[in-house]
């Protein structure tokens, strides 16, 4: 116990560091009244979902598939060492349904049922591979430690239909983020190089010890501040999150290794990336790392929420939406952008945002 009070407070006082000051975000592209939340309903439970924290979006045929699990109960079952650790799954979401209808939730069925993975399935990052047709994820699976429990994340594939595909256990570390399937290499980000008490200290000293591997478990990168999501730009560069440092960090791939091109500030630490039909970088960013922390942590207030689309060749950003009271939609981690508007997923919150585009 005095272990986890001493990590919250970590925790709250590099928050209250980051959130001096408020960033000139510009003007918003989608206002408040262009904006609804969708509740999403678990077909066979009927329960409502929360804690949509990452997306995956097939652009061929316009599938957007959504990870989620409930992450503050996962982490109270484990810390109370309850019997079973709650579980999630990975939905197939209608963009056509949600953006043509007024309907206030949806009914969403997931690809792969409870109990089908061992260790339970509460997938995070996760990511597209058009290449085999399947999506690649990390999953946060929980198995027994002497009387308590310990969660050993791997990354697990799963075709486009449901089918399971062998997990590659191996070669995602402790504090495995995001994930990015290309053509070429399915790549992971590391939010920390420690797993243990030592990632704190990162934290308090701002360490640029995160970065990215192959598939291999191979470092490539290792040179950011919480390297959390990943994405591709259509020129090939990855892309990272890099959360502590309010940046994007855009990499090529040289001589084996991921090297620096560039970097984008941003007004928030970038959580999940996706990519617009017109080449931009979007991404979810939390401007107050504090308020973030006591909503995720503790479920007290709401944290704000803001989307943001930066441009990779000439630096430009656009805001494309910012609730700072987070009323409407709390702590959103991912953000997608169509020619019909956004959707945005949320750590925390319930459900879905959706901004329907002017007309």
């Amino acid at each position: 116990m005095r272990r986890r009070r001493l990590n919250f407070l970590v925790v709250l006082g590099i928050g209250a560091l980051s959130a001096c000051g408020r960033a000139q975000i510009g003007p918003v592209h989608y206002s408040d009244a262009q904006c609804r939340r969708v509740a999403l309903v678990d077909a066979v439970t009927g329960a409502r979902l929360a804690g949509a924290e990452d997306f995956a979006f097939e652009r061929t045929t316009g599938r957007l598939f959504v990870s989620v699990y409930n992450r503050r109960n996962v982490e109270r079952a484990a810390r109370k060492r309850e019997h079973k650790i709650p579980e999630g799954g990975v939905y197939e979401v209608s963009l056509p349904e949600i953006f043509a209808g007024k309907a206030a939730s949806i009914k969403v069925r997931s690809l792969i049922a409870p109990g089908e993975i061992a260790g339970g399935l509460r997938p995070h990052g996760i990511s597209y591979d058009s290449a085999r047709r399947e999506l690649v994820f990390i999953n946060r699976a929980y198995h027994r430690s002497g009387r308590g429990w310990k969660m050993e994340p791997h990354l697990q594939r799963v075709g486009a239909d449901g089918a399971l595909v062998v997990a590659e256990k191996d070669s995602v570390p402790c504090n495995a983020n995001g994930v990015l399937a290309t053509t070429r290499e399915t790549y992971t980000s590391f939010d920390h190089s420690a797993c243990n008490w030592m990632a704190g200290v990162e934290d308090i000293f701002h360490l640029k010890r995160s970065g990215v591997i192959d598939g291999s478990g191979a470092r490539l990168y290792e040179r950011a501040a919480f390297a959390n999501g990943l994405a591709q730009t259509m020129s090939g560069e990855v892309v990272i999150a890099a959360t502590r440092e309010r940046a994007l960090i855009f990499l090529m791939e040289r001589s084996g290794a991921l090297r620096e091109n560039m970097r984008i500030k941003l007004p928030g630490g970038p959580d999940n990336l996706t990519l617009a039909d017109d080449g931009g970088v979007v991404a979810a960013v939390h401007p107050s790392m504090l308020r973030l922390a006591l909503t995720r942590k503790l479920g007290i207030g709401k944290a704000p929420s803001r989307i943001v689309k930066a441009d990779p060749k000439t630096g430009a950003q656009q805001t494309l939406f910012d609730n700072p009271s987070g009323k409407l939609f709390s702590a959103a981690t991912v953000a997608i952008q169509t020619p019909d508007g956004l959707v945005a997923g949320s750590v925390t919150d319930e459900g879905l945002l959706v901004c329907r585009a002017a007309a």
